[in-house]
């Protein structure tokens, strides 16, 4: 076999193999160099226009206000199309109830 210094060599590369693959490939150099501009390939910010004039404000403000009552119109009409199903009873509802 090879002896007890291959033994040291065989567990040094062992330990510090690892920890030198998380050094450099964990590293902000790394990082910098190789990810971060493919994460704005696939993951580009939104281009969506900040409203800085109080004008500008006060219509998002309104568009999202109006936005919120559509969406609770929709709600509260799906909610009551759901109580009026359960107010009127199918067959198998009437037959249970007739029974109690």
């Amino acid at each position: 076999m090879g002896g007890p210094g291959l033994e040291v060599i065989k567990f040094t590369f062992y330990v510090f193999m690892p920890m030198g693959f998380m050094v450099y490939f964990g590293g902000p150099g790394f990082y910098e160099r190789y990810v971060a501009d493919e994460t704005y390939k696939f993951n580009a910010p939104p281009k969506v226009k900040v409203p800085t004039e109080p004008k500008d404000v006060m219509a998002a403000l309104e568009q999202l206000r109006q936005a919120r009552e559509d969406r609770k119109a929709i709600r509260d009409k799906y909610m009551s199309e759901m109580e009026d199903a359960q107010k009127t009873p199918g067959i198998a509802q009437s037959s249970f109830s007739s029974s109690s």
